[in-house]
């Protein structure tokens, strides 16, 4: 007899289980915000985003462009907002430009 256990969960649920086990859970849920931002900002900006990071609850862009990074500004609190809907939680609470 198999000494393994069966149990109903969803997929989700134990990678998302196997990632907090193994220390990667912050890492992960920083890719995930990293790839919804490229899908709420759009491919060209995205391109024209020299670096991001995430630094405590805060999403740091740096741009490439001057008029870009006065424009990303001003749509600050929406583009955490976007992000944050995709996601489905509070991972992003507001976003620098430099």
């Amino acid at each position: 007899m198999s000494s393994r256990k069966y149990t109903d969960q969803s997929l989700k649920t134990v990678i998302q289980e196997l990632l907090k086990d193994r220390g990667f859970e912050k890492k992960y849920n920083e890719l995930e915000i990293f790839r919804c931002y490229k899908e709420v900002v759009g491919d060209v900006i995205a391109r024209k985003t020299r670096e991001i990071y995430m630094r405590d609850k805060t999403l740091v862009l740096k741009m490439d462009s001057g008029v870009l990074k006065q424009e990303l500004s001003y749509q600050r609190s929406k583009i955490a907002d976007l992000i944050n809907e995709k996601l489905g939680a509070r991972a992003v609470e507001q976003v620098e430009v430099w």
